[in-house]
């Protein structure tokens, strides 16, 4: 191992009903031993919130890295998002002091 690879989701409840104990897992493709910021939860997420997550994994130096980021709800409400390879990300009027606020969904 040698870098860390960080990545930002933005997960939205846009359905009509609140959501507890919701997760979210980072992996990536050549990930080594386990980083204590790669799951992070909120115990609540109700309807029209959203929450951004900082996640992190242990992963190879100077390799291209895929990864995935696994949603899950205690009312078993689950998503995947995939990337195969990830340099940049731009989540436009966000502020890294957000990371792990629950707020409206603008």
């Amino acid at each position: 191992m040698g870098e860390v690879t960080n990545a930002f989701a933005l997960i939205r409840n846009y359905g009509k009903t609140d959501l507890t104990q919701v997760c979210a897992t980072l992996s990536a493709s050549d990930e080594g031993r386990p980083h204590p910021d790669k799951t992070k939860c909120v115990p609540s997420l109700p309807a029209g919130f959203q929450v951004v997550f900082k996640l992190t994994v242990d992963s190879s130096f100077g390799k291209g890295t895929s990864i995935a980021v696994n949603v899950t709800s205690q009312e078993k409400v689950t998503t995947v998002a995939t990337q195969t390879s990830c340099r940049d990300l731009d989540l436009p009027g966000w502020s890294p002091d957000d990371a792990g606020v629950v707020q409206p969904i603008p």
